[in-house]
């Protein structure tokens, strides 16, 4: 096996430092170090003879992925805000503190979770299929968020009812008098969350005898500007044709409002928005969004929760937990046929 002289002369640091790293002094290191090293560690396969000793000190740590196709702003999504301060509340009250990181690529993730001092990983997002042999390769407990897959029993994971709560509010559009309605996604092919969103959409639409055109379907891509450009194209080629837009997040709800009206479409007077989550972006868009609500802190505290019992061990059957939804009625949606009564939220 590879030593820790061989690994510091090749990285060209002391063997103190590896050693550092090894044990989790790392407070007064810089993070392109520690990382540099830690990669260099998995690289080479090493463990450390004191992993068992040391396993129950408060240096240990839970890892904590978000795979966000790119988008790095965590800290500033309100989603990936409340679900991260939930999930380092939980951790501490039993005794972890917990890294992040924002992992594109399956290495990333294996990356993340190699230092001997990480028990295990939350990971949100991660593709459904992958999930069982990513939990395998790693080698440590490991839940997934948001990443639910028909049928598996093969990994934990804790979502959201995300198909109800897109079938509800399509179903309130739809008894609201709309009959042509957008679907805005920021992913081509929806997967997980968003692929549930869009079947729950598409099955209201069923319901009241209507089928889904792949033309009704508007891809938002990452870079803001290009994003952009679809919307305002959206309103001078398309606008017109809908009387209701379906977004799959309330940023990008509140994001196409501030556009449409500055293109002259109204809301909801020309047409109705809504978006998914209920967080501050639906509160504080003008008019306020109507919405379907989740509680990120409660995915956060169920994920550590469930993380901690196969941390240490205990029996527990495989869960995929689908926490429910709530159907938030707002100003951004209208009904479109007059005499057509207003239904119950």
């Amino acid at each position: 096996m590879t030593t820790i002289k061989q690994i510091a002369e090749e990285l060209g640091v002391s063997p103190t430092t590896v050693s550092n790293v090894i044990n989790g002094r790392t407070g007064k290191m810089s993070l392109e170090t520690r990382r540099k090293i830690e990669e260099a560690l998995w690289e080479n396969h090493y463990e450390t003879a004191g992993k068992s000793s040391s396993a129950s000190s408060g240096e240990n740590m839970i890892a904590v992925g978000f795979c966000m196709g790119g988008y790095c702003n965590v800290l500033t999504d309100p989603f990936c805000g409340e679900l991260l301060g939930a999930i380092q509340k939980a951790a501490k009250e039993q005794g972890r503190y917990i890294v992040y990181d924002v992992p594109e690529t399956e290495e990333d993730i294996l990356r993340l979770c190699a230092p001997w001092n990480i028990d295990g990983a939350i990971v949100l997002g991660w593709k459904p299929e992958e999930c069982a042999r990513l939990a395998k390769k790693t080698g440590k407990p490991m839940v997934f968020i948001d990443s639910c897959f028909a049928d598996s029993e093969e990994y934990d994971n804790i979502g959201l009812q995300d198909y109800e709560g897109a079938f509800e509010l399509t179903s309130y559009l739809l008894r609201l008098g709309h009959r042509s309605i957008a679907f805005f996604c920021d992913q081509e092919q929806p997967l997980a969350s968003n692929g549930e969103r869009l079947r729950g959409f598409q099955d209201a639409l069923l319901g009241f005898g209507l089928s889904f055109c792949r033309d009704d379907f508007y891809y938002l891509p990452e870079n803001k500007t290009m994003r952009h450009e679809v919307l305002r194209q959206f309103v001078r080629k398309s606008g017109k044709r809908y009387s209701a837009a379906f977004f799959v997040s309330d940023y990008y709800a509140n994001e196409a409002i501030t556009i449409f009206y500055s293109k002259g479409l109204r809301v909801p007077e020309d047409i109705s928005v809504t978006g998914f989550d209920d967080n501050i972006y639906a509160r504080l868009s003008r008019p306020a969004l109507t919405t379907v609500r989740q509680l990120p802190e409660e995915k956060g505290r169920q994920a550590v929760s469930l993380l901690m019992k196969r941390i240490r061990g205990e029996e527990t059957p495989v869960r995929s937990l689908a926490l429910p939804t709530e159907l938030i009625v707002r100003e951004s949606t209208r009904a479109v046929i007059p005499d057509l009564p207003l239904p119950l939220p």
